[in-house]
């Protein structure tokens, strides 16, 4: 059985153009969820998203996940009044990860199906270092905000 037969069925009517730019590897993002939490992971998986040509509905669901995972950080942290805001901070980004990879997982397995490079991902090292630069200020930011008041 040839491989384009085996697969016919499940990519028949989805799109085989090319995206513009290379995506990010779906399962290399776990890593800015661990090391930049929730908002680092949220913003990597919405610029992924697009450059997948996702609906503008699931970018924005990717978002959402993100902004709830934080929202669930603070009040997690409000309402135990705990030392380990570090780990629930993982915790957050994980779930928030769990959600972005459900969504992107289809659209990627369609990409990476219809690539014909032979390296068919960008390297995601510098976005998501600087993502989760950005988002552990503003975590901070928002965490030191919250405590103070």
């Amino acid at each position: 059985m040839d491989r384009d037969d085996l697969l016919q069925p499940t990519l028949a009517g989805h799109q085989t153009r090319p995206p513009v730019d290379k995506p990010w590897r779906v399962g290399s993002q776990v890593y800015v969820a661990f090391f930049g939490g929730a908002l680092a992971v949220g913003a990597i998986g919405a610029l992924n998203a697009r450059t997948l040509r996702m609906s503008a509905r699931a970018v924005a669901a990717i978002a959402g996940i993100a902004l709830a995972a934080e929202a669930a950080l603070v009040t997690a942290v409000v309402a135990t009044d705990t030392d380990e805001i570090r780990i629930i901070s993982i915790v957050a980004g994980l779930a928030a990860f769990g959600g972005s990879y459900l969504l992107q997982r289809s659209p990627d397995r369609v990409y990476h199906f219809h690539s014909d490079d032979d390296e068919p991902y960008e390297s995601l090292f510098g976005p998501g270092l600087i993502a989760c630069i950005c988002a552990r200020i503003i975590e901070g930011i928002l965490l030191f905000g919250v405590l103070e008041a």
